[in-house]
């Protein structure tokens, strides 16, 4: 199997960081790829009938999709100013930032797109040329997917992202940089001073100082990604875990309640970005003796776990306390 080789310094180590916030580029480019094939069905199939659904009766977010498809196929590469180094806070930002890129790049990195056919061919040669028209179209297409397909699902992604960064945030207070690429799991291996990934090509990235930034995604499938051009600021986007997608927006109701009492659903729900007993006292009002004793029954029944370092115990939840919490009442 192929892998990227990313190969870190000391100097990498420390600047190594964990992006917190939903990239709205990098999560517009990769559900546009999900949208091309039909893999992580438990967690994109409700998502993919939706886009069906408004496909059929909406022509200009069909037009859409299909620009952005042409620009983000599901293949080994898509354009990297898609996806802008700069961190970009509102969509606007983002794709701005998109549409200012230099010629001589845009040219470059649309060139080596394969279009499916005559009319792709043609807008990418206008977009590789750097037509005011095509850049107009880019410009509408971002805007028109990300209002009718994105932003509807912003809260639920940002609670999924959330959910999933918990434990790693937890990995580089006890651990530093090392211990947060150990929490990334396969597809990736942390051997020091190598990440290697699981990746469709074989490839290796210097670091050479830069330091590498890790994005969550919401929609990132299969494998990480990276940049295909080494020069530009590193990034590895990485899945999160599928329970974290299907847990996001969905807290569990009454029945959840019903089953535990108030007290124990209601810590269940707090630790899925992870709590220590004393925060779950301040969140629900109950003595950390009461804590203690509630979180030992839900790690009994195997629905959380707590990890214990000097002085704090951290709560995190399973994945079957996750299908708890999922699950419907019936």
């Amino acid at each position: 199997m192929p892998h990227l080789r990313i190969h870190f310094t000391d100097a990498d180590l420390a600047r190594t960081r964990l992006h917190l916030e939903i990239d709205l580029m990098w999560e517009i480019v990769s559900s546009v790829q999900v949208l091309q094939h039909a893999d992580g069905g438990l967690s994109f199939d409700p998502w993919r009938r939706q886009v069906r659904e408004r496909l059929s009766r909406d022509g200009d977010l069909r037009a859409a999709v299909a620009a952005l498809v042409a620009m983000a196929p599901h293949a080994a590469y898509f354009p990297d100013f898609l996806t802008p180094a700069t961190d970009a806070p509102d969509l606007e930002t983002g794709v701005e930032t998109v549409l200012s890129t230099p010629r001589p790049r845009l040219s470059e990195e649309v060139g080596l797109l394969r279009p499916a056919g005559a009319a792709q061919a043609r807008w990418l040669g206008e977009l590789a040329r750097g037509k005011s028209t095509a850049l107009r179209h880019l410009r509408r297409a971002l805007h028109v997917y990300f209002a009718a397909l994105i932003e509807p699902h912003l809260r639920t992604i940002q609670d999924a992202l959330r959910a999933h960064c918990a434990e790693g945030i937890q990995s580089y207070l006890r651990t530093g940089a090392e211990g947060l690429l150990r929490w990334l799991g396969p597809p990736t291996a942390w051997q020091p001073p190598l990440l290697t990934v699981e990746y469709p090509l074989d490839r290796d990235l210097y670091l050479d100082g830069r330091g590498l930034v890790l994005i969550p995604g919401y929609f990132c499938l299969h494998h990480p990604v990276a940049l295909a051009d080494p020069l530009q600021r590193p990034v590895l986007v990485c899945p999160i875990r599928t329970e974290s997608r299907l847990l996001a927006g969905r807290r569990g109701g009454d029945h959840v309640s019903a089953l535990l009492g108030n007290t124990r659903a209601s810590i269940l729900r707090s630790v899925i970005d992870g709590g220590t007993t004393t925060g779950l006292a301040r969140q629900t009002g109950v003595a950390p003796a009461t804590i203690s004793h509630h979180t030992s029954v839900l790690r009994n029944a195997g629905l959380i776990t707590t990890d214990r370092h000097e002085n704090f115990a951290t709560h995190l939840i399973t994945p079957l306390g996750l299908r708890v919490l999922t699950s419907d009442a019936s």
